[in-house]
């Protein structure tokens, strides 16, 4: 049990744990193994426990009637799923999650989760924090799917990856109490400003709901465009303002597009 309660500690919503009543939780826990392709939840089924990757992969997946399907979220170790659910009047699972490779997952269902709550009242605050992030997480997913064109889809996610990496960077140097530049951050010096996708394009292609080819070409354009320099996963923003105006620019089109229809 004592790589659940490692697993527990990392998570955002239990970080704040009191160790002494960490023990006698994590006895107190669920684990269930799923293979790779297989479904956690199928869209419909009722939610019955709060889960937390303890090994693996997830895909929250969103599947229409001819068999399509966008991927919404992919979670990794200490990620959570069915926080939005488990406490609600319709804890009804809104799309399905499938195992992306071999998972473990910790389930805590409302008898362990009422109790721990009632126990420990910080996590309570834990739990309201992490749910204000989700939602200004999903408000952020909305702005990048909202965009109309391909290039602003992308520029959206790029520049919203910048800011994540950067700041994890910042937050990572000022824990190691590190003053020197042996870790560069992204765009310090005089290298461009950087990004690493954290997946394959094939799932970024999924995330940003558009086929795998048109993400490919389009980043290719943006290259021959002097906006980016894609090397792998890894990817130089060369041009930052370029990339917010074409972000922008698709957020005025959206406007003016509304005040025609409102005025035809």
């Amino acid at each position: 049990m004592k790589k659940a309660c490692d697993a527990l500690a990392k998570s955002p919503i239990f970080r704040q744990l009191n160790h002494d009543t960490f023990g006698h939780f994590c006895n107190r826990l669920s684990i269930k193994m799923y293979y790779k392709g297989e479904m956690l939840a199928n869209e419909g089924d009722e939610c019955q426990a709060l889960g937390i990757v303890l090994d693996g992969q997830v895909a929250l997946q969103k599947y229409s009637f001819d068999g399509e399907f966008t991927t919404l979220d992919l979670l990794g170790t200490g990620d959570v799923f069915g926080e939005d659910l488990i406490f609600s009047s319709r804890h009804i699972w809104p799309y399905s999650i499938e195992a992306v490779t071999h998972t473990k997952i910790i389930m805590l269902t409302l008898n362990v989760l009422i109790p721990l709550f009632q126990e420990n009242p910080e996590i309570i605050r834990s739990f309201m924090a992490f749910m204000s992030d989700r939602i200004q997480e999903q408000n952020q997913r909305i702005m990048v799917l909202s965009q109309r064109t391909l290039r602003g889809k992308i520029s959206n996610y790029l520049l919203d990856l910048y800011t994540t990496q950067l700041v994890a960077a910042q937050k990572s140097q000022a824990a190691s109490g590190s003053s020197d530049n042996k870790e560069v951050l992204p765009g310090d010096q005089d290298s461009p400003p950087t990004v690493v996708l954290p997946v394959s394009k094939e799932v970024v292609s999924r995330l940003l709901a558009m086929p795998r080819p048109s993400l490919s070409r389009e980043l290719v354009k943006m290259e021959k465009d002097g906006l980016i320099h894609v090397d792998g996963r890894s990817i130089e923003l060369l041009n930052l303002a370029d990339l917010e105006r074409g972000r922008n620019i698709n957020t005025l089109i959206g406007r003016h597009h509304g005040e025609l229809e409102r005025f035809g």
